[in-house]
């Protein structure tokens, strides 16, 4: 059975004055554009089944934008919610799409724009159909670092350079090619983080994600349409990072790996392509009690009248938003019971090359372990379909550090408990057909 494949590109780049999202304490929106954001969408189809993927530059959606997406996506083009994937690059460089607590509000005039240009972009896509082969190949190359530091002089674990921390040393490719074997796309993914620019950049940038893939449409004479989707980078940061010119060779290094692993692709000869997911419901850990709610919102409303009282922007923002998250975990002490999130994997089989999307920031173990255990090729993939906050193996409860104790207040939400790894883990072994597993913990 023939597949065919269609592609397109457009362009995201919000409009000046939007509030960027990533960092808090940001005085003020964007400023201007250092390099334009674009949405790529792929789609196959053999006839039976049509799957669609779009790879964003941008931090993640929120699931109302992502639900909004599906169904626009299933009303034009009939591709249904379990067969599309979106993907975001994760640049801490562009607009609030994903409403973090202290980061400003969501545009939506924006965002309403944005929907219709991802959906278009996948109606485009499936109109541009043509005769297409697969194929698949890895090269090594490394970005980041494993950025959870364990601090000598106090054991505290802070966002630092743990150098001899896990990360995922390599480049998965996926090539689109043509009826004569000639790319047309190339699907590259890598773990680590988009914060090359940190949160003084007031400038929209895609980060070094944007710039490997302008780098191979340059080597390529724009005949290759890049996707990078972004992996499993919880826990990885970009190094060195500060500037644009770090993100401009970060971005040179990972296109170059990226083109070896095209190169050297073998063509998979599966006529497969399939899409499952699978919804699990993952336990929260519990509010402090009542009376430490109580304290947190005093001490929250005394922060916002000491902060607007200094007049800037950014630490108001970040004073009312943790006072919004302290009185949203006095509610949730008020209920009183034990609470759960659904958490939904999803999976494409394409020719048997599989590609694993979770809707977190997940930690690079879990790369890793699916890498090891499956057979076959296997891209996972955070960031996807939207983002509930950080999934860390439940080793690194036990260390604590921002991923584990503060980040979910910019989420909004309640943490993730730590057998949320078990359930999980034991969820993409059965989607990836993993009939003998081990379920050994994982390692900080």
């Amino acid at each position: 059975m023939p597949t065919y494949a269609g592609v397109c590109e457009t362009n995201i780049t919000p409009p000046l004055g939007v509030w960027m999202c990533g960092y808090a304490y940001r005085p003020t929106g964007c400023i201007g554009v250092h390099d334009e954001l674009f949405a790529r969408a792929l789609v196959v189809d053999n006839g039976d089944t049509r799957l669609g993927l779009v790879a964003m530059d941008l931090i993640g959606l929120d699931f109302d934008l992502v639900e909004r997406v599906q169904q626009q996506v299933l009303q034009e083009v009939g591709i249904p919610p379990e067969g599309l994937m979106l993907n975001a690059t994760h640049t801490h460089g562009g607009p609030n799409v994903r409403a973090f607590n202290t980061m400003g509000s969501r545009d939506e005039a924006y965002t309403d724009v944005l929907v219709r240009k991802i959906a278009g972009a996948v109606k485009q896509a499936a109109d541009n159909l043509r005769p297409a082969q697969l194929v698949y190949g890895r090269a090594p190359v490394q970005l980041g670092i494993n950025r959870r530091e364990r601090r000598k002089e106090d054991g505290r674990t802070v966002l630092g350079h743990n150098y001899g921390g896990p990360v995922a040393p390599w480049v998965d490719a996926l090539g689109v090619l043509d009826a004569r074997g000639k790319p047309f796309a190339l699907l590259f993914s890598h773990a680590c983080h988009g914060t090359t620019l940190g949160g003084d950049n007031l400038l929209i940038t895609s980060d070094f994600c944007g710039a490997a893939t302008h780098e191979i449409l340059r080597q390529t004479s724009g005949e290759v349409m890049p996707f990078f989707l972004q992996g499993c980078a919880g826990n990885i940061n970009p190094h060195p990072r500060g500037t644009f010119e770090h993100a401009q060779a970060h971005g040179r290094t990972l296109a170059e790996a990226a083109l070896e692993a095209l190169d050297k692709a073998s063509l998979l000869k599966e006529p497969l392509l399939s899409c499952e997911v699978s919804t699990v419901n993952l336990p929260l850990l519990p509010p402090p009690p009542p009376e430490a709610c109580d304290r947190n919102i005093a001490e929250w409303e005394a922060k916002v009248q000491e902060e607007e009282r200094t007049g800037h922007m950014g630490r108001i923002l970040h004073a009312k938003g943790m006072l919004e998250y302290a009185k949203y975990e006095r509610r949730m002490a008020e209920v009183g019971t034990n609470t759960v999130t659904e958490f939904s994997l999803q999976l494409f089989n394409l020719h048997g090359a599989r590609i694993l999307g979770l809707p977190a920031e997940v930690f690079v173990q879990y790369a890793l372990d699916f890498d090891q255990q499956a057979m076959g090729p296997v891209m996972t993939l955070g960031y996807t379909n939207g983002i509930h906050g950080y999934l860390p193996t439940a080793a690194d409860y036990e260390i604590g550090g921002y991923e584990v104790e503060h980040a979910h207040r910019y989420y909004g939400t309640l943490m993730f408990a730590p057998d949320c790894e078990r359930i999980v883990r034991q969820a993409a072994y059965r989607l990836l057909d993993i009939e003998r597993s081990v379920l050994v913990p994982y390692r900080v």
